[in-house]
């Protein structure tokens, strides 16, 4: 059985035995995840700590990546300049977002009726 089909196995299971969505949930599901999502914070976390290192030592003087200014700040006051930055960079990364999973949506449509298509 692959380990994919092992939590909606787990959880199918879960609720004929009585459970709630929510237990199941919290019970069987997340215990089962954890440690794919313990794995993930950590490397999320190393890599954002070794990029601002590398970033921190290697900046010149006159051009500084966004991570060290945001350092920089958190010592001073806040401006409305990284405030102003910080909104644009999360749209940018919202709006990729939309776009990447709107044209995967729009692929898995376009095989799913070439597939009827091809059924009938």
């Amino acid at each position: 059985m692959s380990r994919a089909c092992c939590c909606s196995t787990s959880r199918s299971a879960a609720l004929d035995l009585g459970a709630t969505p929510r237990q199941a949930l919290h019970r069987v599901i997340l215990p089962e995840i954890m440690p794919g999502i313990v794995t993930g914070d950590i490397m999320a976390f190393t890599m954002s700590v070794d990029d601002f290192v590398v970033s921190y030592f290697t900046a010149g003087t006159t051009n500084q990546p966004l991570s060290v200014v945001i350092y920089s700040m958190t010592r001073h006051r806040m401006t409305p300049k990284i405030n102003a930055v910080s909104t644009l960079l999360f749209l940018f990364v919202l709006v990729l977002l939309v776009i990447i999973n709107v044209s995967q949506s729009r692929d898995e449509k376009r095989r799913e009726a070439a597939r009827r298509e091809a059924a009938s």
